[in-house]
C-alpha cells in the first residue's frame, strides 16, 4: 500500500495494523458480567479458530489455562484491580487443540470502572512466547552446572521482594529451593547471619538508588553451618518501579577463613613485636662486619656463639634470585635511607623460610641497623590465597584463570622462538546424564577421577585446566602435531576406559577432543582457542568420542 493512502487511513484502522504487525492476541473482559471478546490471532495461538471457541466468555480463558497459572494470574490481577500494580502481566501456560502446552505472556489494564467504584473492562493481549521459554530452559540447565547460584532479584515498590529465576545452586548456599521463592524472597534473608543482615539490606538499597553494581560478602547460617559467600550483580528498572538484579553468589567459606586466619597471624606478629624480643643486627657494608641478636640466631636455628656471622655469611644464607631484591634494596638505602625487604634464607638444617629487613642507613654511609623477623607463616599464607586463585577446587587442576595465564606465557614464548605449541580442548559426552540420572555427587567424582586420570598422563611442562563445567584444556609446550595427536588419542582412550564407582554403580564416560597445533594462520590466543573449539564442536556433531584434528577450514577467521 502506497504510504500516502496508509497515511491517511482512520487512526483506528492503523492501530489495527500494527497490533496484527506484533501477531498478539488481544482480548476484553467485562469483570462484572463476564462477557469477553477476542481477536482471530487469540485463537490461533492455542490451534483454534474463532468460530471453533464460541460462545466467548471468561470461561473460554479458564478452560484452556493451566490451573497452577490460572490462580497466579488472578492474584496479579486483584493487585492490579486494588492499585497495587500499574498493570497486569503474567506469563501462563494455555493447552493448545493438540494438546501440548503453550506459554504465553499475557499484558492487561483496567480502563473503567463501575460507578460505585468495581472494576469493569479489562483489556489486555496475548503473545506466544514458548520459544523463548524453551531458551530459557536451556540456560536454566547451564546455570545448574555454574558454581554458586545465579540469579534474577526483583525488589517491588512496597518493600516484598522474590527471586523470579534462581539456579538449583541455591540450595547450597541458603538451603532454599529455587522454587520457594519465586514469588517471595524472605526466606533467603531469614538464614543471613544477623550481624550481617542490616549491611546486606544497606548495599541492595544503595545499589537501587544509585544504579551501581550490588556486591557484598556476608555470613548465612543453614544446616548448623556458618557459610561465608560473594556476591555481585547489576541492577535495571522493572515495570511498576521495581528494581531487577541480574547477578551470581558464590560461597567463598574457603578462601574466607584463610583471609581471615592471615589477618589474625598479622595481628599476632604485631603484637609479638611490641611484647617480645625481636632480632635485631648491626652490619657495616664497608668492612663486612655483622652483629646478630640472639634472637636471629633462633629465627636461623643457631645457637648463639655458634658462628661469627659475616655479611659474606649472611648472603650465603640467601638464595640467589632472591639475593638480587636484597643488592637493589641495599642500593636504594643509599639514597633514601631506608633498607626494606622480604626475601628467604636457608636455616642451618636447610629450611627455607621468609624473613623481612628493615633497616636505616646511619649518618656516616656505611652502617645499617635493623631489625629482621621471620614472616613464614604469612607468606604461607599468601601463597595458599594467590594458589586458591588459580586452582580448580573440584579437581586441583587449573582453573580458567590459570589456564589463561599459561597460554598468554607459552603463545608469546612461541611468537619469539617459534618452538612448537599445540592445544587440546576437550569436552566430556553426555555429561549432563551423568547428573540427571546419579546425582551432582557422582557427576563431581566422575570430573574428579578424569581430571586426576588425564593429569597423571601428562609431562611435568603441560598446563591442564579445567575450563568449563565439563571442559577441559591441555597446552602442550614444544610439542608438534604428530606428537600432539597421540597424546589426545591415549587420553581419550584413559576417559573411554575409566570405570567409576559411585556408590553401587559403575559410570563409564567419553570425550570428545579438538586438537590444533600453533601456525602461521593462528592469529593470537583467542584464534588458537577458537579453533580447537570449532574441532571440538566438529567432533561432537560427528558422533562424539573421537580426536578431530584442526584443518585449514576450522582456522579461518570469521572476523574475529
Amino acid at each position: 500500500m502506497p504510504y500516502g493512502k496508509y497515511q491517511n487511513l482512520p487512526l483506528t484502522d492503523r492501530l489495527m495494523m500494527m497490533l496484527e504487525a506484533t501477531q498478539a492476541g488481544t482480548w476484553e473482559w467485562n469483570v462484572q458480567t463476564g462477557e469477553c471478546y477476542f481477536n482471530e490471532r487469540w485463537a490461533e495461538i492455542i490451534g483454534y479458530t474463532l468460530d471453533e471457541l464460541k460462545p466467548l466468555s471468561i470461561e473460554t480463558w479458564l478452560e484452556y489455562v493451566h490451573d497452577e497459572d490460572g490462580k497466579v494470574s488472578d492474584k496479579i490481577l486483584n493487585e492490579h484491580f486494588d492499585g497495587k500494580r500499574s498493570f497486569y502481566e503474567c506469563e501462563a501456560r494455555m493447552r493448545h487443540k493438540d494438546g501440548h502446552w503453550v506459554w504465553v505472556r499475557d499484558y492487561g489494564k483496567l480502563v473503567s470502572r463501575t460507578t460505585d467504584g468495581k472494576p469493569e473492562w479489562v483489556v489486555g493481549t496475548h503473545i506466544d512466547i514458548s520459544g523463548l521459554k524453551e531458551l530459557s530452559q536451556r540456560f536454566e540447565a547451564f546455570a545448574d552446572l555454574l558454581p554458586g547460584v545465579v540469579y534474577q532479584y526483583e525488589q517491588r515498590p512496597d518493600g516484598s521482594s522474590c527471586f523470579p529465576f534462581a539456579s538449583q545452586g541455591l540450595r547450597h548456599i541458603y538451603g532454599v529451593a529455587p522454587e520457594a521463592v519465586k514469588h517471595d524472597a524472605s526466606s533467603v534473608f531469614e538464614v543471613i547471619h544477623p550481624d550481617d543482615l542490616p549491611r546486606v539490606a544497606k548495599t541492595i538499597t544503595e545499589s537501587a538508588e544509585k544504579g551501581v553494581d550490588w556486591i557484598c560478602e556476608y555470613r548465612v547460617i543453614h544446616s548448623g553451618k556458618t557459610r561465608w559467600v560473594f556476591g555481585h550483580a547489576r541492577p535495571q528498572s522493572g515495570i511498576d518501579e521495581s528494581t531487577l538484579w541480574y547477578g551470581m553468589i558464590i560461597d567463598i567459606t574457603d578462601r574466607k577463613n584463610l583471609e581471615l586466619e592471615l589477618e589474625k597471624s598479622q595481628a599476632n606478629l604485631k603484637l609479638a613485636q611490641r611484647i617480645a624480643r625481636t632480632g635485631h643486627w648491626e652490619a657495616n657494608m664497608e668492612s663486612g662486619e655483622l652483629y646478630w641478636s640472639d634472637m636471629v640466631y633462633e629465627i636461623l636455628g643457631y645457637q648463639p656463639g655458634e658462628l661469627k656471622p659475616s655479611v659474606e655469611f649472611f648472603r650465603s644464607l640467601v638464595p640467589e634470585k632472591d639475593m638480587v631484591s636484597v643488592a637493589r634494596s641495599e642500593e636504594k638505602a643509599q639514597k633514601t635511607g631506608i633498607h626494606d625487604v622480604q626475601h628467604r634464607m636457608k636455616t642451618r638444617d636447610g629450611t627455607l623460610i621468609w624473613v623481612h629487613e628493615l633497616a636505616e642507613l646511619q649518618s656516616d654511609g656505611i652502617t645499617l641497623i635493623g631489625t629482621v623477623r621471620d614472616i613464614t607463616e604469612q607468606k604461607n599464607l599468601e601463597l595458599k590465597l594467590e594458589q586458591q586463585a588459580v586452582i580448580d577446587p573440584l579437581t586441583q587442576i587449573g582453573n580458567r584463570r590459570a589456564f589463561n595465564r599459561a597460554m598468554d606465557r607459552e603463545f608469546n614464548r612461541y611468537s619469539r622462538y617459534k618452538k612448537p605449541l599445540s592445544l587440546i580442548s576437550f569436552d566430556l559426552d553426555h555429561f549432563k546424564r551423568v547428573n540427571d540420572t546419579y546425582g551432582h555427587a557422582a557427576g563431581d567424582k566422575v570430573l574428579s577421577e578424569v581430571a586426576a586420570t588425564v593429569e597423571s598422563e601428562l609431562r611435568e611442562e603441560d598446563i591442564f585446566a579445567r575450563v568449563g563445567g565439563e571442559e577441559f584444556a591441555v597446552l602442550l609446550p614444544e610439542t608438534d602435531e604428530s606428537e600432539a595427536l597421540k597424546v589426545a588419542e591415549k587420553v581419550r582412550g584413559l576417559i573411554e576406559g575409566l570405570e567409576v564407582r559411585y556408590e553401587s554403580h559403575a559410570i563409564s564416560i567419553t570425550a570428545t577432543f579438538g586438537l590444533v597445533s600453533v601456525s602461521e594462520q593462528v592469529v593470537d590466543q583467542e584464534h588458537l582457542l577458537q579453533i580447537a573449539d570449532r574441532a571440538l564442536y566438529k567432533g561432537k556433531t560427528n558422533g562424539r568420542n573421537q580426536v578431530v584434528l584442526a584443518d585449514e577450514s576450522l582456522s579461518e577467521s570469521s572476523g574475529e
